[in-house]
């Protein structure tokens, strides 16, 4: 299969089969011309089409699970890294303000999509076998599935703790099922990322880009490890990703992670592929037909609302910048602060007597003009950024823009941010994931050694520390700066801290606007869908939110 990720195949036949009900499929099976399992399955370019399918769910631009608009983005503005723009969707601020229910539709969306994706990566993992597929191909595709179903279950139990666990395809397991434990559903994760690991080629020709390889599936199953406290093991197994044959490194510049011109460099380890299909055509519409809209749109939201600009939705937090001003970077830098701060944010370097010289995006924009645009919608009230050199701090978001296209932010300028593709997992998580796993055995040169890593290419100097617990505190905070607006930042704090102390960290580092008082313990993770609890008979609402 040489399938370059950025041009998928059309599927719209296997996604209606992977998407039928047994009643629905015998009904079906009448139609003389209408595609079955019996007749889909038996050869292998069919397989090979389904195979794409599986990738798909998470991809939906606007409401997948990655999706710009109902997907994990406004859940991650519950972390303290940002602030969400007041006064937009409801469904949103319900969650981000903790009086989300589970009549919610937003904790729906993500349930729906990765149950989707897991529903076809059953029935591939299901039927694939019984067509005449090569072995090799066959045990290479098999592995993919794998990854992709584990990939998904692990996505679940980070948001809603407890899942159905399904690995059969519906049409084959009718039976209702109840909830599974979150540590079911990691020993499921387990096995599916060893599955995967076994059959997936270590890495990818160009043609083969956005497809999944025993370097990412190893480093899941590290991830894995260290979610079910089995700290040894996930000591281990991410320092065979860190030094194995994979050629992962992180890149010199941090922005290469971020820019639609480095895909698929050595840092990334997952990345979900996107193209632009023209503006105008289907910037809306379904990616499960033919037509299908494969750009990302993240730009326009995350963008700053001015005459090139987007619609500004989430912004840095005033703990963030707190956290990034706090070390400058040693006399004779090429700039005042981290490097990470120039690709996260805008902002104007001269207030801040910064040796960096201001600079020009989108072609002739200024960051005065940017924070205008968004003054007069968006930032009522702004976030409580600190002040510095006594002028008051100002920062927009930028990481998840387009600031060097020159035609706008827009995506209806049909810049070429819309084929920007999402670096998922990078190396730098898997070096502090490592990082952490040494902390927790004790091996705190270990775990500095990887955090200097990350140091280094910030523009920071190595730190000696000795201590363990000066060295979590070192780790919590270049974690923080490091993967700001990653959805990465929630999942570490509900594991750093138990319900009582996030909810002091939590009004300790967060606007109070936020209404974090309203935090209980069952925040921590999302309700089950009511509309799921509704339909399933085997199931009951998780106890914390009955």
């Amino acid at each position: 299969m040489k399938t370059n990720m950025k041009h998928f195949i059309a599927v719209a036949s296997a996604l209606l089969l992977f998407g039928s009900c047994t009643d629905s499929f015998l009904d079906e099976g009448n139609n003389p011309n209408r595609e079955t399992e019996a007749t889909w399955w038996p050869y292998a370019e069919n397989v090979e089409r389904a195979l794409v399918a599986v990738y798909n769910p998470i991809r939906d631009h606007m409401y997948g699970y990655y999706g710009a608009y109902c997907g994990i983005w406004n859940h991650s503005m519950r972390a303290d890294d940002l602030y969400p723009t007041r006064n937009e969707e409801a469904f949103a601020w319900e969650v981000l303000s903790f009086t989300n229910s589970p009549e919610s539709g937003q904790a729906s969306d993500l349930w729906n999509k990765l149950y989707q994706g897991i529903q076809y990566a059953n029935s591939f993992l299901y039927y694939a076998p019984t067509s005449d597929a090569s072995e090799e191909d066959l045990n290479e595709w098999m592995a993919e599935a794998h990854f992709m179903r584990g990939f998904q279950y692990f996505l679940l139990q980070q948001n809603y703790r407890e899942a159905v666990l399904r690995t059969l395809p519906q049409a084959v397991d009718e039976e209702a099922h109840p909830l599974s434990s979150q540590e079911d559903i990691l020993k499921q994760c387990e096995e599916d990322f060893k599955a995967a690991a076994a059959g997936l080629p270590d890495t990818r020709p160009a043609e083969e880009n956005g497809r999944a390889t025993k370097g990412a599936a190893l480093a899941m199953l590290g991830k894995t490890y260290l979610w079910q406290g089995r700290y040894d093991e996930a000591k281990t197994q991410l320092a065979e990703v860190i030094n194995g044959p994979f050629g992962y490194d992180l890149v010199e510049n941090y922005e290469e992670n971020f820019r639609d011109d480095t895909e698929f460099n050595k840092e990334s380890i997952f990345e979900i592929a996107y193209e632009d299909v023209g503006v105008g055509q289907q910037l809306w519409g379904t990616q499960n037909g033919t037509d299908a809209d494969m750009c990302n749109n993240l730009a326009n939201f995350f963008a700053p609302e001015f005459r090139k600009g987007g619609w500004y939705k989430m912004q840095p937090s005033a703990h963030l910048i707190d956290e990034f001003i706090v070390e400058e970077r040693p006399e004779g830098s090429d700039s005042r602060w981290d490097k990470r701060l120039y690709t996260t944010c805008y902002f104007n370097y001269a207030d801040y007597n910064d040796v960096k010289e201001n600079e020009i995006f989108y072609g002739d924009a200024d960051f005065e003009e940017m924070w205008e645009g968004c003054l007069v919608k968006k930032l009522k009230p702004m976030p409580n950024y600190p002040e510095i050199d006594g002028k008051p701090g100002r920062f927009l978001f930028k990481k998840w823009t387009s600031w060097w296209c020159e035609d706008g932010a827009s995506m209806y300028a049909g810049n070429k941010a819309r084929v920007n593709n999402l670096r998922v997992m990078r190396f730098a998580e898997v070096l502090f994931l490592h990082a952490e796993a040494c902390l927790q055995t004790g091996d705190v040169a270990g775990a500095m050694s990887d955090i200097n890593r990350i140091r280094v290419r910030a523009g920071l100097p190595e730190k000696q520390i000795g201590d363990v617990n000066a060295a979590w505190d070192e780790l919590k905070h270049q974690k923080l700066l490091e993967f700001c607006g990653e959805n990465i930042r929630w999942y570490d704090l509900i594991r750093w801290y138990n319900a009582s102390e996030l909810k002091a960290y939590l009004i300790a580092t967060k606007d109070p606007t936020q209404n974090v008082a309203a935090f209980e313990p069952k925040h921590m993770y999302l309700p089950i869908p009511q509309s799921e609890v509704d339909s399933n008979t085997a199931l009951e609402q998780k106890e914390d939110w009955r």
